[in-house]
């Protein structure tokens, strides 16, 4: 029962998602016969084939518990010859392997073949072009999914966030189809319908106002169909020429397939150009997340028996056939195709029938469907015409050929030369710090040579700190504006470059803008100069405000930020009581609603925009900059020219540490204090144990689920040192597992719930306990975690001083866990130059603050009593700040409410310390004091 009640609660959660809505709507629409078809996630009402659930605790339990049902699905398809099993891990091969035989070695023999090897034998047994794509109907009894019954017709959406998309799908076999697998005429195809450069269909869509954005590829993949599809995100002025977009689409469609049919120079030089890239890409690619190589390695060794091929599986393709390629091609045919028609607006489009709105049954997406008129196949089946602006890709220009390494060069001093064997060495490498290159008033510049990963790729962070961004919500719109309209303008320059590997991202964050770049060193110096060129020139332009087409992108990228603010309250519960937080425990936190005035009532245009910006990227500026890869001190030297001429002008000045953007957290004030802002009789104790209630209605009336985020503050960096945050680490980890096994797995509270420690902006720590359901009250959540708390400490108090050491070296070997790739070092070393961002341009980063926080934990010295002190500090750490009775008890409730629990809304809303409107946050913070904002690793 508790697992149904689990299953049931995550498919509430899906209520109000439309992803997971639309989904389900595709399922529906497949052949009933076929298991496509069927539910997906399952509820306790299908699992007790009628039960339904009345309370935390209780059931109606109708129907019967499909416990019978597992144990036959355990037999049926738990079989030895169904198994299939990757470990990867650091320990030795013998060891490994002795891991594996004692884990599993039990498991009984069975003799039988796995579905795939059955479908693999049976298709390798044809003639290679005899029944082409057999994986399309591998099946004899079974009908194909999507048959020309589901075929053919446009699917009309209302969805429940504002959203305007075209989503185009066509049947296609499975990926896993022999004869696709070996050539994969599908990668090109994909390339060229999706390619963004000037002339494609992207291009030409954006230039018109209607676009924001377009991908395509394998959009479902089975084992024996898939759906290939062409996405794309529309404008409002976008959405209401949906029939000259689909026009246009088919054309783009028919000029490739027309191209792929007649240009065998051109297709075979894509093919290859493809195979050169995954080549490439294999050849030089970082170590990824293991659990995902193991999973996706167990899938493969269905179809790889052999084990050969499976590192390099999807690397590179065959010799490009073009008999499977016009046969792919075939399928990309408008009777062939589903298209969905995603829209806020669908409601009031005078063309479609009021009364013919249905609702699918297990989510709610109201829809309609009919079907495409044959006078409408026909055109987009041979276009009369083609758009004059569309223009298929050339080749990439931008792929690398310099793969040579710099720390090979030896012209440097202090070079150590580190063998494969010399793990000691690495270790050392790979820790050390990047380097100054360059320190001046405003700019500091750092610079790392890798020689630890040796691959030849190079990453470049830039910071570029400043008050004026987040200085009102008009300036922190302004500059988000510009965000996205750079990155629009941008990407038919540099597409080709992400295509090859290099990349970059400029981002507004409250403290000034960021600018990243990563990828193949030969190329990225070009791309540097290209990014930071386009960001200057971009602001001019704007300024000067008579482009059309630039007042065209502004407007686009302003209705975008509208859309996406918009959508913000139809965010999950506990996602806006985490936001709402925010705006009680941090300073400096601009309301939603200010950003939605300004965006609606604001009167924005272009020249003020660029106005905006001009300021915030040359006015007073703190320039810092990381250079880390395979790059060396004279190439890291003209990336620091480069970036000085940009953002150190003659007219800008360097920014003083008084004038640096500052941001503090508040003090949540004690029950004592409490009752001193609002009265003695400010908490009543009876509804709540916490200082601070703010509570909030879901926007939805479809949300069925409550949510609560429990928060605790701990202090702030300068009170607890590096013993304080050493402490804390450890109670993070030790309060998870604790919560999540009582508040989920006992009481069923809900499908979310997590417990853990965080730091907020400004310096201070808080223990947060989320639970979002679906079956409690935001009143039933923040007692039963009140009592999980009291229980949490009984456990800590309990707890052997062997288990507590081995749980504090869990913490140190997380802490201390080695990087895997060039990427995750840059990350880590940016992050502690970050730490510095708003503190005095004096201040150093502690490269070795991890290193000293695991210090803490470990047991150096072997003192006899080490362990025995660790775990009163951790008590006294808990009784000082999170016990009931503790004198720094500081707790904030942020509450959740779905409409139908409105009731207990309303009851509370006149009681002292509940906050029910931004405007009583308002009025509580000057009351309240702040932490102080030294990091706890300079004092």
């Amino acid at each position: 029962d508790r697992e149904m009640r689990a299953v049931d609660s995550e498919y509430r959660n899906s209520f109000t998602s439309d992803s997971w809505r639309n989904f389900q709507l595709l399922k529906s629409s497949a052949s009933p016969l076929h298991p496509f078809s069927k539910f997906g996630c399952g509820n306790y009402e299908t699992l007790t084939q009628g039960g339904k659930i009345i309370n935390t605790t209780h059931s109606d339990n109708i129907g019967s518990l499909p416990v019978e049902d597992l144990k036959e699905f355990w037999k049926t398809h738990y079989q030895t010859y169904n198994l299939r099993l990757s470990v990867a891990g650091r320990s030795s091969l013998d060891d490994l392997q002795q891991a594996v035989e004692q884990t599993f070695g039990n498991l009984s023999y069975s003799e039988g073949k796995s579905k795939e090897e059955e479908k693999i034998h049976d298709q390798l047994s044809d003639d290679k072009y005899k029944n082409i794509f057999s994986s399309m109907s591998p099946y004899p009894d079974t009908p194909p999914a999507f048959g020309r019954e589901q075929l053919g017709n446009l699917r009309y959406v209302v969805p429940l966030v504002e959203a305007r998309t075209l989503k185009i799908y066509f049947a296609t076999p499975s990926m896993n189809d022999p004869v696709l697998k070996e050539s994969r005429p599908m990668r090109v195809v994909s390339h060229l319908l999706g390619h963004e450069a000037p002339g494609s269909l992207h291009a030409v869509l954006n230039e018109l106002g209607y676009l924001t954005s377009l991908s395509s590829g394998v959009g479902v993949g089975t084992s024996d169909f898939s759906l290939f599809s062409l996405n794309l995100g529309l404008t409002p002025k976008g959405m209401k020429e949906k029939e000259f977009v689909l026009d246009l689409v088919f054309q783009w469609v028919a000029l490739t397939r027309n191209m792929l049919e007649s240009n065998s120079q051109l297709r075979e030089e894509l093919h290859e150009e493809m195979n050169h890239m995954s080549e490439m890409n294999f050849k030089f690619r970082e170590n990824g997340d293991l659990t995902d190589f193991c999973s996706r390695a167990a899938e493969l060794m269905f179809d790889y028996p052999t084990y050969s091929e499976l590192l390099s599986v999807s690397v590179k393709a065959g010799p490009y056939d073009p008999v499977v390629a016009k046969a792919f091609l075939e399928l990309l045919r408008p009777e062939n195709s589903m298209i969905t028609v995603v829209s806020s607006d669908l409601e009031e489009d005078p063309n479609l029938d009021k009364d013919g709105w249905k609702v699918e049954p297990w989510y709610g997406a109201k829809y309609q469907v009919v079907d495409i008129p044959k006078k409408q196949l026909q055109k987009w089946n041979n276009p009369p015409e083609l758009n004059p602006r569309l223009k298929l890709p050339g080749l990439n220009r931008f792929i690398p050929t310099d793969f040579s390494l710099r720390c090979d060069d030896n012209d440097e001093e202090g070079v150590v030369s580190i063998t494969k064997d010399d793990e000691k060495s690495k270790l050392e490498q790979q820790t050390s710090p990047p380097s100054i290159l360059l320190d001046r008033p405003g700019f500091r510049f750092w610079h790392k040579l890798d020689r630890t990963w040796k691959v030849p790729k190079t990453f470049i962070r830039i910071t570029l700190t400043t008050p004026s961004v987040y200085r009102s919500p008009r300036t922190m719109t302004f500059m988000r504006i510009y965000e996205r309209m750079l990155n629009d303008d941008l990407n038919s320059f540099v597409y080709d470059a992400g295509q090859a590997g290099s990349g970059y991202r400029v981002s507004i964050a409250p403290t000034g803008v960021r600018i990243s770049l990563s990828g193949y060193s030969e190329k990225l110096p070009d791309l540097l100069e290209t990014v930071t060129t386009r960001m200057l020139s971009l602001i001019e332009e704007l300024k000067q405000d008579n482009d059309e087409g630039l007042q065209m992108k502004f407007q686009k990228a302003r209705d975008n930020l509208l859309r996406e603010t918009n959508n913000y309250r139809l965010d999950t519960p506990y996602e806006i009581a985490n936001y709402n937080t925010r705006l009680i425990s941090e300073e400096s936190t601009w309301y939603v609603g200010d950003y939605l005035r300004e965006l609606e009532e604001g009167n924005l245009n272009m020249e003020q925009c660029g106005r905006v910006a001009h300021d915030c990227l040359t006015g007073s500026l703190r320039v810092e900059a990381l250079c880390h890869g395979n790059i060396d001190k004279d190439q890291a030297m003209h990336v620091a020219d480069v970036v000085g001429k940009r953002f150190q002008s003659n007219t800008s000045q360097p920014l003083l540490d008084v004038e640096l953007p500052t941001f503090r957290a508040m003090k949540l004030p004690t029950k004592s204090e409490t009752k001193a802002i609002f009265g003695s009789s400010a908490i009543d104790e009876s509804t709540t144990t916490a200082s601070l209630v703010y509570q909030e209605v879901a926007y939805s009336d479809k949300e069925e689920n409550n949510a609560l985020e429990f928060v605790l503050q701990a202090g702030c960096d300068f009170a607890l040192g590096f013993r304080g945050v050493a402490l804390l680490d450890l109670l993070s980890h030790l309060v998870y597992a604790s919560a999540y096994n009582q508040l989920r797995t006992q009481e069923q509270l809900g499908y979310i719930v997590s417990a853990s420690v965080r730091k907020v902006t400004g310096g201070a720590w808080m223990l947060a306990i989320i639970v979002q359901s679906s079956v409690a009250l935001p009143s039933v959540l923040e007692e039963r975690s009140e009592a999980w708390l009291t229980k949490f400490r009984e456990e800590l108090d309990a707890l052997p001083e062997e288990q507590l050491a081995q749980e504090a070296a869990a913490v140190v070997a997380q802490l201390l866990e080695r990087d895997t790739k060039l990427a995750s070092e840059v990350a880590w070393h940016w992050g502690e130059i970050m730490a510095t961002e708003t503190l005095p341009s004096t201040t150093m980063p502690y490269f070795g603050r991890v290193d000293r926080i695991a210090s803490e934990l470990q047991n150096k010295n072997k003192k006899e009593d080490f362990t025995a002190g660790l775990k009163q500090d951790l008590l006294n750490l808990f009784d000082t700040y999170f016990a009931k009775d503790a004198p720094e008890r500081r707790v904030l409730s942020t509450r959740i409410y779905n409409t139908k629990s409105r009731a207990e809304f309303d009851a509370n809303k006149d009681k002292a310390n509940v906050l029910s409107e931004y405007s009583d946050i308002q009025q509580l913070k000057p009351y309240l004091s702040t932490y102080p904002k030294a990091p706890y690793w300079i004092r």
